[in-house]
């Protein structure tokens, strides 16, 4: 079974429930893989979240190939179980330019790249909190793709980090008094990912 999965309409709240009962029986686990694409070019090196929304589900990540192919993990071992999830997108670049993959965010020696590394995927994909993206994984598991629409956010400079822009009088010089040239207000392209 294949699904192809765009962008909601609205931001789905996030479900809490608890149901007071204890699981007498194992987790069962099912298969989910897909790919991710920005602009139906695959995302190199993303890591992707499955949060649970009820009380069937198992938190689960995976992290991108070369061909944008992920497949997910939840405690331990391959797949997850049957439920609903809200799905969130990741991809935080260092100044190396290289992406901070799972191995790098769940070490538990400091990585220097994380330090420094910034989120490109905008918050509607990537901010559990704010994520555009949900999905119902089915008692035999599925294929479930992620087609973004970019562009993604500026990566983070070395030059940018050497050399911050300095605080407005810091330096001792003295401040404009002339009025800024007005700007354009910034547009909000309210515009979802549209399948094919």
């Amino acid at each position: 079974m294949r699904f192809r999965i765009f962008t909601a309409l609205g931001a789905v709240a996030l479900l809490v429930g608890c149901s007071g009962e204890t699981a007498t029986t194992p987790t069962t686990f099912v298969p989910v893989s897909g790919t991710i694409t920005v602009d139906g070019e695959p995302l190199v090196g993303a890591v992707i979240t499955f949060l649970q929304t009820d009380e069937k589900g198992t938190t689960a990540n995976g992290e991108t190939d070369e061909e944008g192919t992920y497949t997910l993990q939840a405690m331990m071992q391959k797949g997850i179980a049957p439920g609903r999830y809200q799905v969130g997108i990741s991809y935080l670049m260092p100044p190396s330019g290289k992406p901070v993959g799972l191995s790098a965010r769940s070490s538990l020696a400091p990585v220097a790249d994380l330090a420094v590394a910034e989120e490109l995927v905008p918050p509607r994909y990537s901010d559990l909190g704010q994520t555009e993206l949900s999905v119902t994984v089915p008692e035999e598991g599925g294929t479930f793709d992620f087609d973004l629409k970019g562009p993604l956010l500026d990566p983070p400079t070395a030059e940018e980090l050497a050399d911050p822009a300095p605080e407005s009088g810091s330096d001792g010089a003295e401040e404009s008094t002339e009025p800024d040239s007005p700007e354009e207000e910034p547009t909000v392209d309210g515009d979802t990912a549209e399948g094919p």
